[in-house]
């Protein structure tokens, strides 16, 4: 929720901000903190909301990992979690973060558990830590709890980062191929083509071609560059609120070749990942699966997730019901099959986890050499339009000199 807020300092200064905060008590609460004035406090419209600039940067996963790591310390000492979580905001820096921090202290002063306290930065956390984290008050072994939670964070973040770096790649490198290209044929051609044009050769249609498109963009260009970052703004805001189009966007990319194998890899580590925390935790299938498939993000992945989750809940394997949404390698089928009849599942999760970590960890490494090919094509391709384009031209207009 956000709230537009106005205060009086005790210099006597009148302010106007948007606060964005759980509900209006802990709002009060905060800015009675701050020893201000409160004047005027109105809650903004939830479709307006979307325009405020949020204050101070995001909360980081690396935040929220030295946060439960730190948490699993001072439960380990007996310190109290609320004075542990105070200390941890007295030394936070980024805004966002120190408030959230002070907010869970006080509704931990107040008497609720630390999952409950969580809740409301379920965004933040994401539901699976906060799932593990009442396991572990339910079953007494928080600081345990805790601590996997830190290093289940620790090892997907390391996994997305390889995973972003190896997508990363490609799309600069074919982006860089690209705005030389235009360059090329906004500026260079130009120059080339008007000689052409002044001794009046006559040019065959491959030549006219690629003068008309050069004029085309050297004409257009500030309009398609408008055009393309409209599109891109309401695509991310569709994206963001319609699954259909991220439904199609994620098949879309899954038919990418490179680009699919590092998708799927990523998504069956970090899946396995959870699935073997749960397994660790005593977290039953179905619950893990069915809190999986609410927070994963692909789509697809999603949908096979909760069609397995439905199967196993009528009495399915594992391994038949990953089987049956056809999303998931033969490999993986293969380890979770052996896992079940052998009772080692916990063991067989690592090893799938641990190959489809370094399968993504190898994309990130090579995906320079993978994409080499691609980027020579391309390039290849266009210079060879250019010299069919130009030489004929360029061998009639010397025979005419002579």
């Amino acid at each position: 929720m956000h709230f537009m807020v106005t205060t009086i300092s005790l210099g006597g200064r009148k302010n106007v901000n948007f606060i964005e905060s759980k509900s209006y008590e802990d709002l009060v609460k905060k800015l009675q903190k701050d020893k201000v004035i409160i004047t005027n406090i109105s809650e903004v419209s939830p479709y307006l909301s979307f325009f405020i600039p949020k204050a101070g940067k995001k909360v980081s996963p690396d935040e929220i990992i030295e946060m439960i790591e730190n948490l699993h310390l001072v439960i380990k000492s007996g310190l109290p979690l609320y004075q542990g979580i105070m200390d941890l905001a007295d030394d936070a820096d980024n805004k966002r973060f120190k408030d959230m921090l002070l907010s869970i202290a006080s509704d931990i002063n107040n008497g609720k558990s630390l999952s409950m306290a969580f809740e409301p930065y379920k965004d933040v956390m994401g539901a699976m830590i906060i799932n593990l984290v009442q396991i572990g008050e339910d079953t007494g072994q928080l600081e345990l709890t805790l601590k996997r939670g830190a290093s289940f964070l620790r090892r997907t973040v390391a996994l997305k980062k390889k995973a972003k770096s190896a997508l990363i790649y490609p799309s600069f490198a074919l982006s860089a191929v690209m705005g030389a290209m235009l360059i090329w044929m906004i500026y260079v051609l130009p120059q080339m083509t008007s000689l052409f044009k002044e001794m009046d050769v006559k040019l065959p249609p491959i030549t006219i071609f690629m003068m008309a498109l050069s004029e085309f963009l050297k004409n257009y260009i500030g309009y398609m560059f408008l055009g393309i970052i409209i599109f891109f703004i309401l695509f991310k805001i569709a994206h963001k609120k319609y699954e259909r189009v991220r439904w199609y966007v994620d098949k879309l990319l899954l038919k990418i070749p490179v680009i699919k194998d590092i998708i799927s890899s990523f998504n069956i580590a970090f899946i396995s990942e959870y699935l073997k925390l749960a397994v660790v935790s005593g977290i039953p299938i179905y619950g893990a699966l069915d809190t999986l498939g609410k927070n994963i993000g692909n789509e697809l992945f999603k949908k096979a997730i909760n069609n397995a989750t439905y199967d196993i809940s009528r009495g399915s394997q594992l391994s038949a019901a990953f089987l049956k949404t056809k999303m998931f390698t033969t490999f993986m089928i293969r380890m979770l099959g052996v896992g079940e009849s052998s009772g080692t599942l916990e063991n067989q999760l690592n090893i799938i986890a641990e190959h489809y970590y370094e399968r993504v960890d190898n994309y990130a490494e090579n995906i320079g050499k993978i994409i080499e090919p691609v980027v020579l094509i391309v390039v290849g391709g266009f210079m060879a339009l250019v010299m069919v384009g130009l030489m004929g031209p360029m061998y009639d207009l010397v025979s005419e000199i002579k």
